[in-house]
């Protein structure tokens, strides 16, 4: 049962997700990520992971949602020219990358691939120290550099939003 609610979930998730990237009205693709962060929500929830899923739908579908959702009615975006900046050769190129990253996202989820997930957190672990305990050692010590390099790059995201709005046309 536990194995059938996953694979909803994650093909809820996966629909919401490329919903939020067709939608035509930007509104309607923030309110369609906010059903992707609900669903990733469930995901977490299904695996184990209450604290992950907890925060999954504070800060993302909560706080940033809203954040978003105002900083849209306040700039005040209307469609762009559906046909601007797509030529048939970007619109391969994104093709073919969308099918690279499902194959690798596939043999992860398998775990057939070379790159299969291998953790050290059990849930012998888990019930031993606790979520939090547990996923903020790991996250502090041995991925302190992957987290910092998270946070630059979500930095460098705000920045880059920041210099598009402000650009004159």
């Amino acid at each position: 049962m536990e194995l059938i609610m996953l694979i909803i979930c994650g093909a809820l998730a996966i629909t919401t997700s490329l919903m939020v990237i067709f939608a035509r009205n930007t509104v309607h693709s923030a309110l369609w990520m906010v059903a992707s962060f609900f669903s990733t929500a469930v995901i977490f929830l299904l695996l184990r992971a209450q604290f992950i899923a907890i925060l999954q739908i504070i800060v993302y579908a909560g706080s940033i949602m809203m954040f978003i959702i105002y900083a849209i009615m306040m700039l005040n975006l209307r469609q762009e020219d559906p046909g601007r900046g797509q030529t048939p050769a970007t619109k391969s190129f994104g093709l073919i990358l969308l099918i690279v990253l499902f194959i690798c996202l596939m043999s992860l989820g398998v775990g057939s691939g070379v790159m299969a997930l291998k953790g050290p957190i059990t849930d012998q672990l888990m019930l031993q120290h606790g979520h939090v305990a547990v996923l903020s050692n790991f996250l502090f010590s041995d991925y302190l550099l992957p987290f910092e390099v998270v946070s630059i790059l979500l930095t460098a995201g705000v920045v880059g939003a920041v210099v598009l709005a402000k650009r004159k046309e």
